[in-house]
């Protein structure tokens, strides 16, 4: 706002209206002293304007006058009336019951020398008090004069205070609202009661900045100017042809205009995105000063008001649109699907759609290209499926669909939308997609970020399906709940020491004799059943639990292998880790304190690694399997040959023993293959140095036949299943059983 008058006025185009006359009541039983004060008033002028006197013969008459008339000055009250005290009475009435406090009341009396007590004045709030006989022409001038210049002060000190106390409640309530149209509208409605005169308001709006009335556009209206509730300013201007010249100037001027009874309010905002706003308003007379005051005030508030939506809107607009596609986010999404009535919900259903190699695509050719992929795919859901809600791009490669059940897309029609290539700089790519329908009707209990979550994990637990169109079956959501019961109940089981291990036997396939331990970690229920590890252990690694199982199955492996070697049987123990053990940082040097603290020597102890995770980060983790290898503990590499990725370290494999997996053993003797590859392990292993474990042994043919290749160890059911502690023992000690 400028520094100058807030206000411009206009010249006027036609004489000015006569002032408003001054409002005096006469409260007086003598009619022909009535009549000769009327007659004395209409005499006076005070201040270029004219008295108006109100004429009541009783106090109850002037009790009744005084709420219709509430902008009387002053009251000239008879002191008897009717009853002695009547016109007390009056007073107290006026002061007490109509609670108006700025008239003035002049006491009169007949009776020289009875002036009222001043304390009786003080109590019933009196102004002045006259004898009638002692009024002259120039008196009774004297008296008004004053009285009325009084009253006009105090009432425009009263009605500052009002409007000022509007001010503050209308700001607080203008606030609380985040949206520009309700905060317009309720503008107005604020103005309206800061103005009793307003007849009609508009609040129109320049994103340009452009002075031109014609550009621009009206976004709430009030009283004349809402009957049409028209978009455009020309209707209005063709009627009032002075407003276009006043919302052009205070464009331009960068202020307020009025001129008569038309008063433009500008609220400027040059540091803030949508431009300025003009507020349009028609009152039954010109704006006082004291009006004119107010409204600057307001004005001031407004602006900041205004500033600070248009900063929550661009927050807003961050917070909801992806700002790469210009398209609503996963917040817009869980928005919408937070204001949708419950019915409504039910009857809607949620698509979400993932790219699935966006990502190796991006590293090939760099994110414009990943950008074009998926504004090209959005462009063509949005055009292809009419029925369309809501479309948000809810993560880097996935788009969310919301919209009616009974519009969903045929699996055909997806099909083909997702099969189309997109073409991006006049070449065609095909970009895999697959896509989950869940209807929301099935998850009416989940708050939005669940609905989604649950589709994502449900589309991805399924990522190896053929189908583009997958259907929510409720089968993922079952098995999420089972992995979660399972994680809270492996906590408890940690916490209280619940887990065990079982000891396998490994033996020498050329003697049969014992040669060895293999702990595997068991999970008994309260029943007496068993949770396989192959259930427990991908949970315990997916939620950070791995580490405190590996330690916990490490102490009990020292355990039992200080109860062996109490009994004599002093033979190496494997026990299992998981690589990423290896890597977290803490975990090795615990791992090595924990076996030092034991009294185990190393040689008595095989750290297990499955190829997958070894050589899968095995650059980060060789250096600790080499410092193991050199303090004497055996390193094995579990599972081998079913990655092949170990090959490319075999002359540097930070190991010293290498497992052979299980399915290979079994499809041994009726696939040529698996032969082929195990003879290949085997003569590698003894090139290079390494032991040789076979696992899971069933037959006694596939032992006959491994020993007669130079495998040296073997453990399977063919010599004894996995057992607890005090059962391998006594296995061991009564020897091993050769196979029946």
């Amino acid at each position: 706002m400028s520094a100058q008058e807030p206000f411009v006025f206009q010249p006027e185009q036609a004489p000015a209206a006569a002032a408003k006359p001054w409002k005096v009541l006469s409260v007086e039983d003598d009619a022909g002293y009535q009549a000769s004060l009327v007659h004395a008033l209409s005499l006076i002028q005070v201040d270029g304007r004219s008295l108006q006197v109100l004429k009541a013969r009783s106090a109850l008459e002037a009790a009744r006058l005084l709420p219709e008339y509430p902008d009387i000055s002053i009251v000239l009250l008879d002191v008897v009336m009717e009853q002695d005290d009547a016109g007390l009475r009056l007073v107290n009435t006026i002061r007490n019951v109509i609670r108006n406090s700025q008239v003035r009341i002049v006491l009169l009396t007949g009776q020289p020398g009875m002036a009222p007590r001043p304390d009786v004045l003080k109590h019933y709030d009196i102004d002045d008090y006259w004898c009638k006989s002692d009024l002259t022409h120039e008196h009774l001038t004297s008296v008004i004069t004053g009285n009325l210049r009084t009253w006009e002060r105090t009432s425009q000190l009263e009605d500052a205070r009002r409007g000022l106390q509007h001010i503050v409640t209308a700001s607080q309530a203008l606030g609380q609202l985040r949206s520009l149209k309700p905060y317009l509208s309720a503008l107005l409605d604020q103005l309206e009661l800061l103005l009793p005169n307003l007849d009609g308001g508009l609040i129109c709006h320049s994103l340009s900045g452009s002075s031109l009335p014609e550009d621009m556009e009206i976004l709430a209206s009030k009283g004349n100017y809402s009957a049409q509730g028209p978009v455009s300013l020309q209707p209005y201007l063709q009627s009032e042809p002075m407003l276009a010249d006043l919302i052009r100037q205070a464009c331009l001027q960068g202020r307020h205009q009025q001129q008569g009874a038309l008063t433009v309010l500008l609220f400027s905002q040059a540091d803030t995105p949508p431009g300025c706003y003009l507020a349009v308003l028609k009152t039954q007379q010109p704006l006082s000063a004291a009006e004119q005051n107010l409204l600057d005030v307001f004005c001031e508030n407004i602006g900041t008001g205004l500033t600070n939506l248009s900063l929550y809107d661009q927050l807003s607009h961050l917070a909801y649109q992806d700002p790469q596609l210009g398209m609503a986010n996963r917040n817009a999404l869980k928005q919408t699907l937070r204001e949708l009535p419950a019915q409504a919900r039910s009857e809607h259903t949620l698509i979400v759609i993932k790219l699935n190699e966006l990502n190796e695509a991006t590293l090939n050719f760099g994110e414009l290209f990943s950008d074009s992929v998926l504004r090209s795919m959005a462009d063509r859901l949005a055009t292809e499926l009419k029925a369309l809600q809501l479309l948000a791009r809810i993560n880097r490669n996935s788009f969310a669909l919301l919209l009616p059940s009974q519009s969903a897309p045929s699996t055909e029609a997806l099909d083909q939308l997702l099969d189309a290539p997109v073409l991006i700089d006049d070449s065609e790519h095909l970009i895999p997609a697959r896509a989950l329908q869940l209807p929301l009707s099935v998850c009416d209990a989940h708050t939005p970020e669940q609905i989604l979550r649950l589709a994502e994990l449900s589309l991805d637990t399924r990522r190896h399906a053929r189908e583009h169109l997958l259907m929510y079956d409720g089968v993922q959501e079952q098995q999420m709940r089972e992995r979660y019961q399972l994680l809270l109940n492996l906590r408890r089981a940690l916490k209280h020491d619940q887990l065990s291990i079982a000891l396998q036997p490994k033996i020498a396939l050329a003697t049969g004799h014992l040669a060895g331990f293999e702990a595997l970690v068991r999970w008994q229920q309260a029943d007496g059943s068993y949770i396989p590890p192959d259930q427990f252990i991908p949970v315990a690694e997916s939620a950070g639990l791995i580490s405190e199982l590996d330690l916990s199955v490490l102490a009990k492996t020292l355990d039992a292998s200080r109860q062996l070697r109490q009994q004599g049987i002093d033979l190496p123990i494997a026990f299992n880790t998981c690589s990423i053990d290896l890597l977290r940082p803490g975990y090795f040097d615990e791992m090595l304190a924990l076996i030092r603290a034991s009294g185990v020597p190393f040689n008595r102890l095989e750290l297990e690694v499955t190829e997958t995770q070894a050589m899968a980060e095995y650059e980060m983790i060789s250096k600790q399997m080499r410092q193991l290898l050199d303090a004497g503990m055996g390193v094995s590499i579990d599972d081998f040959g079913t990655g092949y990725s170990s090959l490319a370290h075999i002359t540097d494999l930070a190991a010293s023993v290498l497992k052979i997996d299980r399915t290979f053993i079994a499809r041994m003797e009726t696939s040529p293959k698996a032969q082929h590859l195990v003879d290949m392990i085997l003569r590698m292993s003894a090139f290079f140095g390494f032991q040789v474990v076979a696992e899971g042994i069933e037959t006694e043919s596939q032992r006959q036949y491994l020993a007669s290749r130079g495998c040296q160890l073997g453990q399977g059911y063919l010599f004894a299943r996995p057992m607890p502690i005090k059962q391998a023992l006594k296995w061991a000690l009564d020897g091993p059983q050769p196979p029946s």
